[in-house]
């Protein structure tokens, strides 16, 4: 028997056209929560944003009774620190003071005691519950699965799903050729084993895709659910990682060229 997580209703298994993706009716809680697996931790990532960080709690815990909660609040902000405090007393949080996603990436999972994590940012909204025994059986079946990624695949570029394959039923995984970096790992709402963290740590020595491209040449690659229920609810309000003392430039080696391509026109038209 295959694999399934997430198997779509008649009124989802049409595709979504190019660029954004029309938003879905969210499902409603059927009154029903389960309790997440006792062998897996909850990890967000969050800096200062504590409406969205609010609505993303409010949509998992409609689905879910969350045991193990760890959240890395990467403001700062004793005022945030205070609202966490007072509204999610069930998290630990991890304070962090503008070391970037990565770096909260390596503050929450070094403390992870279990051998799966959950891992999302601060601005996700879930349409239903996360098979999470259907995720550890396809981590499990596949090791070279870094993710089992739940985000709503319609959200995802056109042209990279067009190009997707089958892995199993209910999961497909991208092309590599899809783009240089994406689609060996990914910190959106998905569920990994800490030991690929491990393998990897400190992940704050990467930017996010590149660790990816370098998780994907490793031979590693995420498989997303289909349809997936996760939808981003974060757009506008990105958060901008400070640059790590020593002046490093976080950009990818494409965005770098980039620049300097535009510098150098602009110097040969000034």
């Amino acid at each position: 028997a295959g694999i399934v997580i997430g198997a779509p209703s008649p009124a989802e298994r049409g595709r979504a056209g190019e660029g954004a993706a029309p938003q879905m009716a969210r499902r409603r809680p059927t009154g029903m929560t389960a309790p997440i697996p006792a062998d897996v931790t909850v990890t967000i990532t969050s800096c200062d944003r504590r409406d969205l960080l609010s609505e993303t709690l409010a949509s998992l815990r409609a689905h879910h009774v969350i045991g193990r909660l760890l959240i890395s609040e990467d403001s700062g902000s004793d005022d945030m620190r205070a609202w966490l405090a007072a509204n999610v007393p069930d998290a630990t949080v991890l304070p962090g003071n503008r070391t970037g996603i990565m770096a909260s990436i390596d503050r929450l999972h070094r403390a992870v005691e279990t051998s799966y994590i959950f891992h999302l940012e601060d601005d996700w909204v879930f349409d239903g519950p996360v098979d999470f025994e259907a995720a550890k059986r396809a981590l499990d079946a596949d090791p070279t699965i870094s993710v089992v990624c739940v985000r709503a695949f319609d959200e995802l570029k056109r042209k990279h799903r067009d190009r997707s394959a089958a892995l199993g039923a209910g999961l497909r995984v991208m092309d590599p050729a899809s783009h240089p970096e994406w689609y060996g790992y990914t910190s959106n709402p998905g569920l990994l084993r800490k030991a690929f963290w491990a393998r990897y740590e400190p992940v704050s020595r990467f930017r996010h895709d590149e660790l990816s491209g370098i998780a994907k040449r490793d031979g590693f690659r995420v498989a997303y659910s289909v349809p997936g229920l996760a939808r981003h609810i974060g757009d506008g309000r990105h958060v901008v990682d400070a640059v790590p003392q020593g002046g490093r430039d976080r950009a990818s080696p494409l965005r770098r060229l980039r620049k300097a391509v535009k510098a150098k026109l602009k110097s040969l038209w000034a």
